[in-house]
């Protein structure tokens, strides 16, 4: 077997289709993944210009 991960890096469950196996993630979990990702890297820009100003 080719594919990377058996089973999700976010809740444990087996990972089914080859794309999932290869992020490691299900699809759910990669969207909540990606959307933590999203809100984290615009809190972090907010942040820094925050600590540019001082």
């Amino acid at each position: 077997m080719d594919d990377k991960y058996l089973e999700c890096g976010r809740c444990g469950r087996k990972l089914i289709d080859s794309k999932s196996r290869e992020r490691g993630y299900g699809p759910v979990c990669w969207e909540k993944f990606q959307r933590e990702r999203e809100e984290d890297g615009h809190q972090m820009q907010i942040h820094e210009s925050d600590d540019g100003l001082h």
